[in-house]
């Protein structure tokens, strides 16, 4: 047995209990031209990048592209920017349909495995060709090609995170029409040949992936999106392609790259969010790309600020490198510009900043806008007690001074294929996070850096992005040109996205300290040797770039990390899942995920899930009848982690019956696994969200985050999303709109006592806060107990507001009996809260028992009327005639539901439903419509068979 199978068996002869990530069953997982004086080019590269000059250049071609494979028996046009993918799907070469169509995934694999080459023509005039520099710029390339021009190799990539310049002045011809060709290699051969050639040193694991994820090897030898290769929620699909614009430049002085900026309060800022406009220092730093270092640079750069401030400064200056770097500083004056804040602190003001390049001698100009905010932002690791170190330190976000939780979710790549995603997709995922509470979301480290577009809305919504470099869940070469390439690829993202205010900070990379210190790979033979390659990468070459460009943010090294703790220990901490420091990835699958005991008291959750599958409209976008029973091929297929379809039975098992192997009970598995889901991360969240203001005597707690894995999906298939490929959210994201609230009363079971906790996000105490606890019985729409009282709840905590005995206060054994013997009283009932503070009402649930066992009746529930109101949105009333437990509504119309996945405690409800066409008529909605809720999914048999088999038993609280 090889070595990594054999880790995979001994990882699978262990329980996955404790904290980890979902890996303890994996050896991989997871987890801009210039100008002529003749015309103007306006270029937006990446989105929120605008460049402009007048210059004689060539911006790059979109279409005129040839696009052909190793042998040339295909030749199609290719789109660039764009993909080998998409363009021979568009070319009907690809011939079965959708990339996600049931086994294309394999099917369109060979794609991979040949090389292939777009080639176009250029024309150049005299007049450009005349200018000091002319070059190939390109924005992104994917990823190991060679650039030609008129058969003249002129460049070479290797990464596709980095942004080229190749110089081609010497190689082009005015006359007649110039040949470019890029010729890309096949990214799993050569990821192969890197391997073999390091192997020949010593092995950088893993060696592949499980046969569960069905991609290819050695991800991690190429710079390219290592989830393209597969993870254990995605396909393989590893693309080639100019990924990213491009374009031919000429220019004769500088031409402006990328734009940076910083700004520090000129006096200390309140330590709650405020409306104040202080005084900034502020820094500009501006990089230019020079034509001829050997000619003096003689002209002004001009720096602007939305009319708040207008600097120029004049050069003259002989440059010492190939890239000019510019740095201001200026004034701001108090009450000029509003701050920046998170979603549900304040508002997210931005300006608009320009940094403008003049030629002096020449009529050349260049200049860059981009958007900036003010804002602070430090990660707070004081020590929790200072007359106790050992108790641990905090790991807290804090933006403008103020202390906040972070709620949010992991991000992967929306598509498999980059150019797939389009920034209407994009902006929807994005608000589909705000519009649930979420201020921050972490950018995973086996994706891409994401587009310019993703930044610019998250600037807008005020979404804090926890952005990872692009290394996970493995070990790395160490090599120079590994190396150098890196370092490339740092400088590009960080000089890129530097400006952007939601960037709450850099991380060096996903999860490869704790596979390092947990021996995922078998690298305990040799760990020094590996320490010393993590230390050099990530922390010599890594770290040091970052910090390099960017000193207005933190680093971490890795995540999960303890962050100066790990420091200090010599950057592998020995145990990187401490939960006293830093931050915590936490999976476990075989324990009761609804049970708030299963989760650590961590400083931070920075992922933590449960997979559920896509809903039965999704599904079927992309299979046939066949594939819909839970035992078919196409279960497995789409289901990439080992071991995941086990382990969801088993969970869902736990709590509620499993329905028979048909196509309708096909459909229930995948409702119940989505109310598995929403559940337990509702369980989790509220437990971490309860533990933001108090410590245990281990010194764990003061929990100041939670981001789930994760937010969106790649494909349709099994994962830990919340919303589905597509757009559709699943149960959880509704749930996610609840346990997000700013104010909440979370109900939990402590033994034999019922506490609630309200957690109040808002920094100004909440008066006159109604707290309603009602006991519901299954069997009745009226509730058998009620107890109401008044609150004060300070800002910013959590506080335990009540505690109840069950049988004392609330008299779980009178009011819940059950003369027939068959149920326990906590199956008879559960808690029902509601909160109250002005016009904020928030209702939430307590079962006190398992559904399965639980004497919940048959619902019949209807769709009793759907009308329209004047803003477009629709009102749908549903009637019941019995308690109803996670009530679904589902259409295949666009849109969503106010809420979803509830508890129906009333015989009659209405739900709201927003389209994203508010022409949507009332009757269209009705007639595709359906609702269902959790009895549906049990038939007379199950409850005959369950009645058999129960039993009394002793109450063990």
């Amino acid at each position: 047995m090889a070595l990594d199978q054999q880790l995979l068996h001994q990882h699978l002869m262990k329980p996955a209990v404790g904290q980890g990530t979902r890996i303890p069953f994996l050896l991989v997982r997871e987890r801009d031209v210039m100008a002529s004086i003749f015309f103007v080019v306006l270029m937006i590269l990446a989105g929120s990048h605008l460049l402009v000059g007048p210059f004689s250049a060539k911006p790059g071609f979109n279409s005129g592209w040839t696009l052909r494979n190793s042998n040339g028996s295909i030749s199609i046009s290719g789109e660039v920017p764009g993909g080998v993918y998409s363009s021979l799907l568009r070319a009907n070469v690809l011939q079965d349909g959708d990339f996600y169509y049931r086994y294309n995934d394999l099917g369109y694999r060979w794609v991979s495995k040949d090389n292939w080459t777009y080639s176009t023509k250029l024309q150049v005039t005299s007049k450009e060709l005349a200018s000091e520099r002319v070059a190939l710029v390109f924005e992104g390339l994917d990823t190991v090609a060679q650039v030609k021009v008129n058969d003249v190799l002129v460049g070479r990539s290797d990464n596709m995170f980095v942004r080229y310049i190749f110089d081609v002045k010497d190689y082009l011809k005015v006359e007649g029409d110039n040949d470019l060709s890029i010729s890309f290699e096949s990214p799993v051969g050569y990821a192969k040949d890197e391997y073999e050639q390091q192997k020949a040193d010593y092995v950088v694991p893993p060696k592949c992936v499980v046969p569960e994820f069905r991609g290819e090897c050695h991800a991690n030898h190429i710079r390219k999106m290592q989830a393209s290769f597969s993870w254990d929620w995605g396909p393989a699909f590893p693309n080639l392609g100019i990924w990213k614009p491009w374009t031919l430049a000429s220019w004769n002085s500088l031409r402006i790259a990328d734009v940076l900026f910083a700004a520090v309060p000129a006096s200390s800022l309140p330590n709650v969010p405020t409306a104040l406009r202080p005084a900034w220092n502020v820094t500009v730093k501006a990089f230019f790309d020079i034509a001829n270092s050997s000619i003096p640079l003689v002209g002004s750069i001009s720096v602007e600020l939305e009319g708040i401030f207008n600097s120029t400064t004049e050069v003259d200056t002989m440059p010492k490198e190939d890239v000019y770097t510019f740095t201001t500083s200026v004034f701001v004056d108090e009450d000029k510009v509003d701050m920046w804040w998170p979603n549900g602190y304040g508002t997210q003001r931005l300006y608009d900043l320009t940094v403008g390049w003049k030629n002096k001698h020449r009529p050349e100009e260049s200049s860059k806008s981009v958007r900036v905010g003010f804002r602070t932002v430090e990660l707070n690791q004081d020590f929790v007690v200072s007359e106790d170190e050992s108790k641990g330190r905090h790991y807290r976000v804090v933006v403008n001074n103020v202390t906040m939780f972070m709620k949010g979710s992991n991000w992967i790549p929306a598509h498999v294929l980059p150019e797939q995603v389009t920034s209407k997709y994009t902006k929807e995922l994005l608000e589909a996070a705000a519009n649930t509470h979420q201020n921050c979301i972490r950018v995973w480290g086996g994706g891409i850096y994401e587009s310019d577009e993703f930044y610019k809305i998250a600037d807008q919504l005020g979404i804090l992005i926890w952005q990872d470099m692009m290394f996970a869940c493995s070990m790395y070469p160490v090599n120079q040109s590994f190396l150098d390439s890196v370092t490339q690829e740092v400088e590009t993202q960080v000089r890129r996205l530097q400006h952007h205010p939601s960037i709450l900070l850099w991380a060096g990379n996903n999860e490869n300290e704790a596979a390092l210190r947990g021996n995922w790979y078998g690298t305990w033979m040799n760990f020094t040797r590996y320490k010393k390659d993590y230390i050099k990468l990530y922390v010599d070459t890594i770290r040091v770039t970052v910090q390099k460009e960017d000193l207005s943010r933190p680093f971490v090294v890795s995540s999960p990390n303890n962050g100066i703790e790990s420091e200090e220990e010599g950057f592998i901490a020995k145990h990187p899942y401490d939960n006293k420091y830093g931050d915590v990835h936490y999976y476990n699958y075989y324990g009761d995920a609804w049970n708030w005991r299963t989760y650590p008291r961590t400083r931070f959750g920075s992922e933590y899930g449960f997979q559920s599958w896509p809903s039965f409209l999704t599904m079927k976008q992309v299979t046939v009848e066949e594939d819909w029973s839970r035992s078919s091929h196409m279960m497995s297929h789409r289901q990439h982690h080992p071991l995941g379809n086990t382990e969801l039975n088993l969970q869902i098992g736990v709590h509620m019956h499993m329905p028979p192997n048909s196509l309708v009970g096909y459909q229930y598995f995948l409702y119940l696994s989505q109310v598995h889901q929403a559940v337990a991360i509702k369980t989790e969240t509220e437990f971490y969200r309860r533990g933001m203001s108090s410590l245990n005597e281990n010194g764990e707690g003061f929990t100041m985050g939670a981001l789930y894995w994760q937010l969106n999906d790649i494909w349709q298939g099994a994962s830990w999303s919340s919303i589905e490929f597509g757009g559709r959210w699943k149960m959880l994201h509704y749930y996610a709109k609840n346990f997000f609230a700013p104010v909440i009363a979370s109900p939990w079971q402590d033994h034999d006592q019922v506490k609630v906790t309200v957690i109040n996000d808002l920094f100004e105490e909440v008066n006159n806060v109604q707290l309603k606890v009602q006991l519901r019985r299954w069997d009745s729409f009226d509730p058998v107990l009620e107890l109401e009282t008044l609150h004060i709840v300070p800002a910013n905590t959590a506080h335990e507001v009540v505690q109840y005995s069950l049988l004392d206060d609330l008299k779980l054994d009178v009011l819940c009996s059950d003369n027939s013997l068959y149920f326990k009283p906590e199956d008879k009932c559960f808690i029902w809260t509601t909160l109250t503070a002005g016009k904020r009402e928030h209702n939430n649930f307590l079962l006190l028992g398992s559904p399965k066992d639980a004497d919940i009746k048959k619902a019949t529930l209807k769709i009793k009327d759907v009308s329209a109101d004047t803003s477009g949105t629709l009102d749908v009333t549903l009637s019941s005639d019995e308690v109803a437990l996670f009530v679904w509504l589902e259409t295949p119309e666009e849109g969503v539901f106010e809420d979803n996945g509830f508890i129906m405690h009333s015989q009659e409800v209405m739900v709201k439903f927003y389209p994203k066409d508010n022409l949507l008529d009332p009757s269209q909605l009705k007639q595709n419509l359906r609702v269902w809720s959790l009895s549906d999914t049990y038939n007379e048999e199950d409850h005959q068979r369950f009645k058999k088999n129960s039993t009394m038993k002793n109450r063990t609280f």
